[in-house]
């Protein structure tokens, strides 16, 4: 990856794609009992709470950082980034012991999107696959420990959150690859403060019994 003095030169020359959803999200079923930590205490649940990844770091956001709400191509990636699926040699997928989760479609638009699945893309960027999808967790710990820099992935999350031109990522799924053809399987970020100052981009539970209405922004 580039450092972020260079990366603050690159990010603006590359090229950004629109997407349309719908994509899916799964969430902790005690996440979705009340009002998230921020919110007033008779507020309702709120599914695409977006300050989640800065108060325990995630991929692409250092914690501490910008709010973002993270979502996945389909379910099978969805459920396996939140290690509630794994694969077994030559088996299918199995589920674990584990909290009760709340798997849910979001629908909307996304403008000026990073699509971080292009190998050209990529190359420009001065990282590649194995780096996208690399162990972060580790790095962050290191980082918040004062041994080493923040994740390679969190630097250009930031970057690109810093560029202002930004309204998310796309980027490769770690848990659920594919092979030659990296766009198959995707997750996504979406920087919510730059999503607010789009013209058509939202983003929105699809609820059709009201259970976990929201829509963003």
């Amino acid at each position: 990856m580039h450092d972020p003095s260079k990366l603050v030169d690159v990010l603006p020359a590359l090229p950004l794609i629109q997407l349309h959803g719908p994509w899916i999200r799964a969430v902790r079923n005690d996440l979705l009992q009340g009002p998230p930590p921020d919110a007033p205490p008779n507020s309702p649940p709120q599914p695409l709470w977006p300050r989640g990844s800065p108060l325990w770091g995630a991929r692409y956001t250092p914690k501490g950082m910008f709010p973002g709400v993270y979502v996945a191509s389909d379910i099978d990636t969805a459920l396996k980034e939140t290690l509630t699926v794994f694969d077994l040699p030559g088996r299918e997928g199995h589920s674990v012991l584990m909290e009760p989760w709340t798997v849910f479609a979001v629908d909307g638009i996304l403008t000026d999107v990073l699509d971080l699945t292009d190998l050209d893309l990529q190359q420009k960027l001065g990282t590649n696959l194995q780096e996208l999808t690399g162990d972060w967790k580790s790095l962050q710990s290191l980082y918040l420990q004062g041994k080493s820099t923040l994740p390679p992935t969190q630097i250009l999350g930031q970057a690109a959150y810093d560029s202002g031109s930004i309204v998310g990522l796309k980027y490769p799924a770690a848990k659920n690859p594919s092979g030659t053809a990296p766009s198959t399987h995707a997750n996504y970020l979406v920087y919510t403060e730059r999503l607010a100052e789009t013209a058509s981009g939202y983003l929105e539970v699809v609820d059709p019994h009201d259970w976990i209405p929201q829509r963003l922004p």
